[in-house]
């Protein structure tokens, strides 16, 4: 059974792709800050994290993410973030 949304995340080479992208848009080519939580990230530790939960991964809808942070927030788009609950308090 094909896993959900496995469509919309598209094959190995797309993943890979965004992957690479995210490093150079959001980061210095090799790391990336996660956008939540503020954690160096590299490669092998990013994830695409969507901002529009449940929407396509394309590069106007997708930030690094740690998976921490990825897997906190879900499909949840009223979560806050560590960083933006630091500022909140």
């Amino acid at each position: 059974m094909p896993r959900a949304g496995g469509e919309k995340r598209g094959n190995n080479q797309d993943r890979r792709r965004r992957k690479e992208w995210m490093l150079v848009h959001f980061g210095n080519g090799e790391t990336v800050p996660c956008f939540h939580c503020d954690s160096r990230l590299d490669y092998d530790s990013v994830e695409a994290d969507r901002i529009v939960p449940g929407g396509a991964y394309r590069r106007e809808n997708v930030q690094p993410s740690c998976r921490s942070c990825n897997s906190s927030r879900g499909n949840n788009a009223s979560w806050v973030s560590p960083r933006m609950a630091a500022v909140t308090v």
